[in-house]
């Protein structure tokens, strides 16, 4: 490619005698000052938003490291009632309605047993335990097996007016697994304990029916010892949610805060401003065991951290970018306009090039078209070169027929054929002639190749409702053509048309129908389908191009293609044809003799045990599902197998396999298959289009459902075969899911 230097020499001149030039540059290095100055003022903010992010994520470990502690001590209550529920005694006087005197012997044989077990109060933060059996309306501890009415006076000396609700807060179901709050609850004047009660009701813990509740006393001030964040000078705050949305836990300092404002502010990002007495930060933390939102408060980063300091460094910094910046102005616009000049003028001839080069490519094109119409005709292209040819030639929506018209032309008088039309002086105007010709009939744009000297192969296209009609409007296309043609230039054309297929890859088919069509041309049929021509059937019909190519899949291993030429050949020689039995035989013997040109063309690090089985079929009676068979286990043999690769579908595997794990997680399959969770979280949300959370809740529920239905298995192991270790995680995520608990799933409610 040349270009006219000179014509560049004289454009550079005349640019350099621009004034606007300068203008150019100074607005251009302006722009770029301005950029600096841009990118000192976002440094600043990120530098400060970067600060403020850590101090929140410091602040959300120390409460995640609290939250792990909290959870644990009520996985260890309720592993305490289980424990309880495991003692026969202990289930036999919590169902007993009346006091007699078995009950009374249980009642102190339980008392003596709880005396000596030390573990719970060795584990908790507690001031006291006690069993509530509402069916006697006693209460069991380790120091007390008495009524509930001498427990509340006597023992507890709690306030006389409360005892209808304390008594309440056993009975009702939507006061358990809460953390319920007594303010100065005491009789004794002088006397002030503020505590809180955690109730477990049994009957949600045990799968026959269970009569009484398990009661947890924590001192207040202990108890919100075990969360650092409420300590914050006196303004800190923590509010437990449920997943139903019902708070469990509240614990404040000095301060009341508004708990429907504080769910729904916006945590977008994990934290939120409140703006009280004081203003602070408002996190908020969903735990993956419980399901638990904890909101927890701080004080604000503005309020505890000096930012002057790094406000003046930036400011100073900005200033002196605005100083140096305004001189580099000054200075590379007075310098550089000449190179600035000349980068623009080799960006001018840089753009005339690729011009140039783009006029060249699509000057190609038609040759490009025509390559790949032929590799389609041969019946040599792949799945995914298919594809690519379909987008390449624009062929339209994936839904279409496709065919191919086999035209041949001649000249209608004269001695010589050859000598088409007298008036054109060579091949190219000819071809020209006809393509425009076709063109005009067929419509465009026109694909096709020209396989001989006056023969043109042309691949169709139609919609699924052209279809039908599809060769009929083809008949009518040609012979108008044919007319003009014989018309005009005295040229005689005629032509043949194959059978109409749904996929591009066997569009060779087609070609071979339609070549073999035009066999049957005479002076009454210039154009001849396929499917009219009259098979033979004491002829078979295996041309030696469907044996070539019969090899070519094999050993190519296109198992696709190799069972297309099976149909193929099934279809013209036994739909058809019906070939008597010792044509028949013919048939299958030179299909043998095709598959044994493949088995002899296997590489040698094929097994000498798989060639011998190999060749023992080959010495079997001969029909042709046998030949099939033969041809797939030789496509296998060509075939190099390749190790799945892909990662996601490795994970479901491994996910459906292994869910009844309970640690089953994001750190679980980090370490399995050696990626981060955050890499592999992303990935997995992009492939499936789900969370992995989600994604393991949904599998695990469907295999509950399932077992529900078709099983016996009881209601207290469901939720550990699908890998819970929370009987009340298991229930919420259930009832979630199908709007029902698991015992009215069924009941078939």
């Amino acid at each position: 490619m040349i270009f006219d230097r000179k014509s560049a020499s004289k454009s550079t001149n005349y640019t350099n005698q621009n004034n606007p030039i300068m203008l150019k540059m100074v607005t251009s290095y302006s722009i770029f000052l301005l950029t600096i100055l841009f990118l000192f003022v976002v440094i600043y903010h990120f530098s400060l938003n970067n600060t403020r992010d850590s101090y929140n994520s410091q602040n959300e470990t120390t409460l995640v490291n609290n939250v792990e502690l909290f959870e644990t001590d009520l996985h260890i209550m309720e592993v305490y009632c289980r424990q309880l529920l495991q003692n026969n005694s202990y289930r036999k006087i919590m169902n007993k309605k009346e006091t007699d005197n078995a009950f009374f012997e249980l009642g102190t044989e339980l008392q003596s047993t709880m005396a000596t077990d030390i573990y719970l109060e060795s584990l908790l933060p507690i001031k006291d335990s006690f069993s509530y059996f509402p069916l006697t309306n006693y209460i069991l501890n380790a120091n007390q097996f008495i009524t509930q009415e001498r427990f509340y006076s006597s023992i507890q000396k709690y306030p006389a007016d409360h005892e209808k609700d304390w008594i309440s807060y056993h009975m009702d179901s939507n006061y358990h697994n809460r953390f319920l709050l007594f303010e100065n609850f005491s009789a004794l004047p002088g006397t002030e304990w503020d505590f809180y009660m955690y109730i477990i009701n049994m009957r949600d813990l045990f799968y026959m029916d269970a009569n009484a509740t398990v009661s947890f006393i924590f001192d207040s001030d202990e108890f919100a010892k075990l969360f650092d964040c409420i300590n914050a000078e006196g303004n800190g705050f923590l509010m437990v949610v449920a997943e139903d949305g019902i708070p469990i836990l509240s614990i404040n300092e000095g301060n009341s805060y508004d708990e429907a404002s504080i769910i729904s502010m916006d945590y977008s990002n994990g934290f939120a401003s409140y703006e009280g007495r004081n203003k602070i930060t408002i996190g908020k933390y969903v735990s993956d065991n419980t399901g638990y939102s904890y909101y927890y408060s701080f004080p604000s980063f503005e309020n505890t951290a000096n930012t002057e300091s790094l406000r003046y460094i930036f400011i100073l910094a900005l200033l002196l970018t605005l100083l140096v910046g305004g001189s580099l102005v000054y200075y590379f616009s007075r310098r550089n306009i000449q190179p600035i000049i000349e980068l623009g003028q080799e960006l001018h001839e840089a753009v005339e090039a690729q011009t140039q080069l783009q006029e060249v490519v699509d000057s190609q094109r038609p040759i490009i078209c025509t390559s790949y119409i032929q590799q389609l005709l041969s019946g040599s292209v792949t799945a995914e070169e298919a594809d690519y040819i379909h987008n390449y030639l624009n062929l339209g929506e994936k839904n279409i027929y496709y065919n191919v018209l086999y035209v041949v032309v001649y000249n209608n008088s004269g001695d010589n054929p050859d000598a088409i039309v007298n008036t054109l002086s060579s091949p190219d105007e000819i071809n020209e002639l006809i393509s425009n010709a076709l063109q005009s009939y067929l419509g465009t744009p026109l694909h096709y190749f020209s396989p001989a000297e006056r023969t043109y192969s042309i691949l169709l296209c139609c919609s699924e409702e052209e279809e039908k009609d599809y060769i009929l409007k083809i008949s009518n296309a040609i012979s108008r053509l044919h007319d003009y043609m014989l018309d005009t230039y005295d040229i005689w054309l005629f032509a043949g048309i194959g059978r109409n297929t749904d996929s591009l890859m066997n569009v060779w088919e087609s070609y071979q129908q339609a070549t073999e069509a035009t066999s049957y041309m005479s002076k009454n049929y210039f154009f001849f389908p396929y499917e009219f021509i009259k098979k033979d059937s004491k002829a078979f019909y295996y041309p030696p191009e469907i044996s070539t190519k019969l090899i070519h899949f094999i050993t190519t291993g296109n198992k696709s293609q190799v069972l297309e030429l099976f149909n193929l050949i099934h279809q013209e020689n036994i739909e058809e044809r019906s070939l008597p039995i010792n044509i028949l035989k013919f048939l299958l013997s030179d299909i043998r003799n095709t598959l044994l040109k493949a088995r002899f063309a296997l590489p040698s690090s094929i097994p000498a045990e798989t060639i011998q089985n190999l060749d023992e079929r080959f010495n079997q009676h001969v029909t042709f599902k046998l030949c099939e068979k033969i041809a797939m286990t030789l496509c296998d043999l060509f075939t190099v197998e390749t190790e799945d690769t892909n990662l996601i579908a490795t994970i479901e595997k491994y996910i459906v396999s292994n869910y009844m794990d309970p640690s089953m997680g994001l750190n679980k399959i980090s370490d399995e298959f050696q990626i981060s969770e955050s890499y592999f979280s992303h990935m997995f949300k992009e492939k499936t289009g789900v969370n992995f959370s989600t994604y393991l809740e949904n599998i695990r529920m469907n295999e509950a459902a399932k077992l529900i239905k078709e099983t016996n298995i009881s209601l207290n192991e469901l939720y550990i075969s699908v890998g819970y270790n929370n009987a009340n995680t298991f229930r919420r995520a259930f009832k979630k899911t199908y709007g029902v608990t698991p015992s009215s799933m069924r009941e078939g409610k």
